[in-house]
């Protein structure tokens, strides 16, 4: 388990399209992530936006269950594919659409 990613936790705004996901698959707005530090990455259309992941070793198994159906039916692909690239991939969520807290600050200075 990620003891680290403990300490990065993130809200996500309610009225963005992952706040509405999120709270409909996960029922939290307040998820943690595997890095204070967001990376880049491409939408769909091509843009570089930064972004935190998601850290799925600190959800429940009935969230993962949950969010395999959820990304399976949204994107479209079979719930094998998406068990076997879940980790690959990861969980993006845009900085834009939250706030990130640093618990235990003096564990990062």
């Amino acid at each position: 388990m990620n003891e680290l990613g403990k300490d990065f936790e993130i809200t996500i705004k309610k009225n963005t399209e992952k706040g509405k996901a999120f709270m409909e698959v996960l029922g939290t707005l307040t998820v943690n992530v595997k890095s204070p530090i967001p990376e880049y990455i491409s939408t769909p259309h091509h843009e570089k936006v930064l972004a935190y992941f998601l850290d799925l070793e600190l959800i429940t198994k009935e969230q993962k269950e949950k969010l395999i159906a959820y990304l399976s039916k949204k994107f479209d692909q079979s719930i094998d594919f998406v068990k076997e690239n879940l980790d690959k991939f990861g969980v993006p969520i845009l900085q834009n659409d939250c706030s990130i807290w640093i618990k235990n600050p003096q564990r990062w200075i």
